[in-house]
């Protein structure tokens, strides 16, 4: 008896532990996935605002989004405890107040191509991060990971864009803007696939039909260069991605 009561007390720590650990690699993940979406949407936005440097309210919004990335970078921190991811956010935390720097001066073509290159680099640790703490996902939260990439391809569909409709887009650039593209069509087929409620059904329908309609428009500003319009297009994608991310949320 008294081998069982140890045995089973055993258990339970390591299943508490084992939980713990999850849960902290729960918190780094979606930290990351934040990280990786606020990395484009900067960038987006900064060259939105080298198109339109009157509009005062695109600067505020940089500011705010530097600040949640702030606020990621903490949640990471107080997460992990691997020393790689450690020493990774030190150096993403550098770019970061370098994008700081950037943000109190005009903005310019050769800053704007400063801001494309930290805007990779946030990425490609974010990308780091989330594979050294990736788990088994469930089916619900392998959906919800797809969304959230997806509205993070909006975003470099539209940072691509605006590089590009501004003449600041290397042919290194190009072509990730068409795989960002053809990831994002490929990735739609998932949420086409999914059997959602009825009146998810619509919006999955009117998914499907708004992008098949702008992804043309997404990756050719040399034909006709309309950053509000890709401005709005992105946001209204983005709304109505939310819609089924918040469904796989909820069903988890």
């Amino acid at each position: 008896m008294r081998i069982t009561v140890r045995t089973l007390l055993l258990l339970s720590l390591l299943i508490t532990i084992g939980h713990a650990t999850t849960r902290s690699d729960i918190n780094t993940i979606e930290a990351a996935e934040k990280i990786r979406y606020l990395s484009q949407k900067i960038a987006k936005n900064y060259l939105y605002l080298y198109s339109r440097p009157k509009r005062i309210e695109i600067k505020k919004e940089l500011y705010a989004m530097v600040g949640e990335l702030e606020k990621n970078f903490t949640t990471v921190a107080s997460s992990t405890k691997e020393d790689n991811t450690k020493d990774l956010l030190k150096y993403l935390n550098y770019n970061k107040e370098n994008i700081e720097k950037l943000l109190l001066q005009k903005v310019t073509k050769e800053r704007s191509l400063k801001m494309l290159d930290y805007s990779e680099i946030l990425l490609e640790g974010a990308d780091s991060i989330a594979k050294e703490h990736s788990y088994l996902f469930n089916t619900e939260e392998a959906m919800l990971m797809n969304i959230k990439k997806y509205e993070y391809l909006i975003e470099r569909l539209g940072k691509f864009y605006m590089a590009s409709g501004l003449g600041a887009l290397s042919q290194s650039n190009q072509k990730k803007m068409e795989e960002s593209k053809k990831t994002l069509g490929e990735g739609l087929k998932t949420i086409q696939k999914y059997q959602y409620p009825a009146y998810l059904q619509k919006k999955k329908t009117e998914l499907i039909r708004f992008w098949n309609a702008n992804r043309y428009i997404l990756t050719h500003s040399y034909d006709m260069f309309v950053p509000n319009l890709v401005n709005i297009t992105g946001i209204y994608f983005e709304q109505l991605l939310t819609q089924f991310a918040l469904y796989h949320s909820k069903s988890q």
